[in-house]
């Protein structure tokens, strides 16, 4: 899928994603870029996602598919510019990243 379908099948799915609430929220704090919790975000991802291809989106231009283990560095490089997502390949998991440091991660309801 190139990344423009990527970017507008995320749009798509993400309207059908039962966030996950933690406490009072569905957010969960991971740091900004010069204090970003890397052991945490990779404990979130690699505990959320089963799969090791995984979609990496920030827009219509440059989404891709990427393995689990290239995250972390594609989060930091993109975190200060965007807001970026990471799906499974179905679709039915994503996890979204906010650049005031914050994350959330749900399933597709069925």
């Amino acid at each position: 899928m190139d990344s423009k379908n990527i970017y507008i099948s995320y749009q798509h799915y993400s309207n059908y994603i039962k966030w996950e609430i933690y406490g009072d929220s569905e957010w969960i704090y991971v740091g900004t870029d010069g204090e970003l919790k890397r052991e945490k975000v990779i404990e979130l991802v690699n505990s959320f996602f089963t799969d090791n291809d995984l979609y990496f989106i920030t827009d219509r231009h440059n989404s891709s598919v990427i393995d689990k283990s290239m995250v972390l560095e594609k989060i930091v490089n993109a975190i200060e510019e965007s807001d970026p997502a990471l799906a499974s390949t179905d679709f039915r998991k994503i996890m979204e990243f906010d650049k005031i440091g914050i994350v959330r991660k749900g399933q597709r309801k069925e």
